[in-house]
């Protein structure tokens, strides 16, 4: 096995055998000096803005061995700041902070970009009082790392539990992933954690002691979860060389420090360009950032329209919890569907619990009919016991198409095809899952474009285009919030400052009332009753609200204390309380007054559960959810974490189905597992692979009977499932 990892004379002694932080490239301090010619404003007064960039996947401090990645420009991102603060800017590429301390008198250290355990080690190791600011998404949209627990190839562990006994391998202090967030997660399985422990100066070293010592003694290693494709990639070890058992909790990951040297003022006019980045598609590009940085403000002050929109001061009173979901008693369960139809998003209920799950998974796919198609897809799949509703876009990606199939034979009856060029993250193909009701089906594509058409033949009975005709913004992914019916209207969220949401007339699409507010989130709605009053519930941009069903007026608004949550998950009514998940504010239930309106301080709050796609189910008195594990919460003990579990398939995106104390869990690589949660833990019944190579299964599936429709990034198919 080669490595390209240049380990330099002296590095050791400087950094008491700690390499930090990267995996290749050696250390070295590389300065960027971005004059201010070209900007006409050679006379500037105000002293330059000094950067230091400890990223690891900075490109200076790694290296281009996997294409597309860890090749992070910093330096473009330095010409950005430069023309929207108008003062010069010099980067710093370091991979230890006390290389970037100013040296002489004049000098100056404005801001650290690095992972964020490291840069507070070593600003505490300096003395250097630093504040974080923001952090830097991935191109996933997360902000977070955990640590890999890996074992060799043919080692016999299968999941975290099975590591008692086994020699571990640790990283340094300064690296929270490999070290403490490690033995926490350990210890949370019962494994003791010795007090003199091995520790691995960096995830190469860690990965090379493993396989040295494979087959000879039990042996596991933490390593970074963004290392795992730069140790394939670079050839330290060979592809599939070490498994993944287990991982840590979510750490914060790149985050962007201020020093002392900057003030409040600057601070501000600092935040609000690292904002503007996400509206660059090109430096996010060069970032590798899905919406670049997230500001990390404990507290906001909220605009006028916000004061106007929000809930009052809960008083001592209003923060007990409702007396009709008591918080030491389990709030009434959800709502169960029926899937002798799968209607709308995530189910006949909108909340992903039914009736019937199957007791066991066949040892292969008992497929019904494949169909091709010819796009990807990302909106959920709708259906009846005849039809089957399913998004498309055509080779040249400038269509929109739903297509509607033989639900027995995957024979396609009709469809729906129209142009809607554009441009979007994650592709340009439909997110908002259609609703079928009444013999009619609602359709929405990403660039707001909105159809009713017969079920039976693909007739269109109406259409509104609401990004064009309520003048909005069209957001970063699209409209993707699933369109939703109350009382014969049909609510959808342009996002217009002037009709953030709206209510149409179901039968002929005119505008009933229309709510003013802001941009448009990605969670989808759903309609409850809280406090004694029936309302709408969901996200726009920047807060969680609830709109009153008939008139369509905004009752209250929570704006988080953590600022930077997608808002993807959607919420859920479990009784009279509120449950809402999200990547940066975690799992919370809130309660309500008499009058319907929201208590500010959550009843029960949850830290480990962090949602940033996969929306959490609720069945007796638990709460199943998933972000980068499996976890279980329990509703009677203020949302406590009960169990969590390791494996691949939850390290991504997952669609969650539950009914009968069994959860059936579709994952992004195509994978179908089914989990048996009755006893109170967690039980892997069977696992079956229905796609290979075409995955990226991000669809929502649909139950019907015991069919099971799933769509790949490239097909749709049928499977059937055993009946007991």
């Amino acid at each position: 096995m080669k490595s390209c990892v240049v380990r330099q004379k002296g590095l050791a002694a400087f950094r008491r055998s700690r390499r930090v932080g990267t995996l290749c490239g050696g250390i070295f301090v590389l300065f960027s000096f971005l004059g201010l010619s070209s900007l006409g404003l050679a006379e500037q007064r105000q002293a330059p803005l000094t950067i230091a960039v400890m990223d690891p996947l900075a490109a200076p401090l790694s290296c281009a061995c996997v294409e597309g990645y860890a090749q992070r420009d910093y330096d473009k991102l330095a010409v950005f700041l430069q023309n929207r603060l108008g003062r010069k800017v010099t980067v710093l590429y370091v991979e230890a902070l006390q290389r970037a301390l100013p040296a002489k008198p004049g000098d100056r250290l404005d801001l650290i970009i690095g992972k964020r355990a490291l840069a507070e080690y070593d600003a505490a190791e300096c003395r250097l009082s630093i504040r974080p600011i923001a952090t830097l998404t991935d191109k996933r949209g997360k902000t977070t790392l955990t640590g890999l627990f890996v074992v060799g190839r043919t080692d016999p562990a299968q999941r975290l539990s099975d590591l008692k006994g086994y020699r571990i391998i640790f990283g340094p202090k300064d690296s929270a992933e490999k070290h403490q967030a490690a033995m926490d997660a350990l210890r949370q399985e019962g494994i003791s954690v010795p007090q003199a422990t091995e520790i691995a100066p960096d995830c190469n070293e860690a990965a090379l002691r493993v396989l040295e010592n494979e087959g000879r003694t039990r042996v596991a290693a933490v390593i970074s979860s963004y290392a795992q494709p730069l140790l394939e990639g670079c050839g330290t070890i060979d592809p599939g060389a070490l498994r993944v058992v287990g991982q840590t909790a979510a750490v914060p990951f790149v985050t962007v420090f201020a020093t002392a040297s900057v003030s409040a003022e600057d601070r501000s006019a600092i935040l609000a360009a690292l904002e503007a980045v996400r509206k660059d598609r090109a430096l996010l590009k060069a970032l590798e950032s899905r919406a670049g940085f997230v500001p990390l403000r404990k507290e906001s002050a909220p605009t006028s329209r916000q004061t106007e929109h929000s809930a009052p001061e809960a008083s001592k009173h209003d923060r007990a919890p409702d007396r009709s979901a008591p918080a030491n008693r389990v709030p009434a369960e959800p709502m169960i569907g029926s899937n002798k139809e799968w209607p709308q998003w995530r189910g006949p209920a909108r909340n992903g619990l039914i009736d019937w799950l199957p007791k066991r998974l066949s040892p292969r796919p008992n497929m019904l009919w494949k169909k091709k198609l010819t796009g990807d897809g990302l909106a959920g799949i709708v259906g009846t016991e005849h039809v089957v509703i399913v998004s498309d876009r055509d080779d040249a990606r400038q269509r929109d198409i739903f297509r509607c199939l033989d639900a027995r034979t995957g024979r396609q009856l009709w469809q729906l095809s129209y142009s809607a060029p554009g441009d979007l993250d994650y592709g340009n193909s439909p997110r908002a899952t259609p609703l079928i009701h009444d013999g009619r089906v609602y359709l929405l594509g990403a660039f707001g474009d909105l159809h009713c058409v017969r079920l039976d033949d693909g007739r269109v009975l109406w259409k509104r285009q609401l990004i064009r005709e309520f003048r909005s913004e069209l957001v970063t992914w699209g409209l993707t919030s699933s369109p939703l019916l109350v009382d014969g209207r049909l609510i959808v969220n342009p996002g217009a400052e002037t009709a953030s949401l709206v209510a149409l007339e179901a039968s002929t699409g005119k505008t009933v009332w229309r709510c003013p507010g802001f941009p448009s989130a990605y969670a989808s709605f759903f309609v409850g009753e809280f406090g004694g009053r029936r309302q709408i519930v969901g996200y726009d941009q920047i807060s969680l609200g609830g709109w009153d069903a008939t008139t369509g007026k905004r009752l209250w608004s929570l704006i988080p204390p953590e600022e930077g949550d997608f808002n993807v998950p959607s919420p859920l009514r479990v009784g009279g309380q509120l449950l809402v998940a999200s990547e940066n504010n975690g799992t919370r239930l809130y309660g309500f007054r008499r009058d319907g309106t929201i208590i500010a301080r959550p009843t029960a709050k949850n830290d480990d559960l962090l949602p940033d796609s996969t929306s959490p189910v609720v069945m007796d008195g638990k709460v199943y959810g998933c972000s980068g594990e499996l976890f279980c919460l329990d509703l009677r003990e203020a949302l406590r974490t009960v169990w969590r579990a390791a494996d691949r398939a939850f390290e991504d995106h997952v669609s969650i189905l539950a009914g009968d104390s069994r959860l059936l869990i579709a994952s992004a690589d195509g994978e179908l597992l089914l989990v048996d949660v009755s006893k109170g833990r967690y039980r892997l019944v069977s696992r079956l692979r229905v796609f290979d190579d075409e995955a990226g299964l991000l669809s929502h599936p649909a139950l019907i009977g015991n069919r099971l429709y799933l769509r790949s990034k490239s097909s749709i198919c049928c499977l059937e499932l055993a009946r007991d």
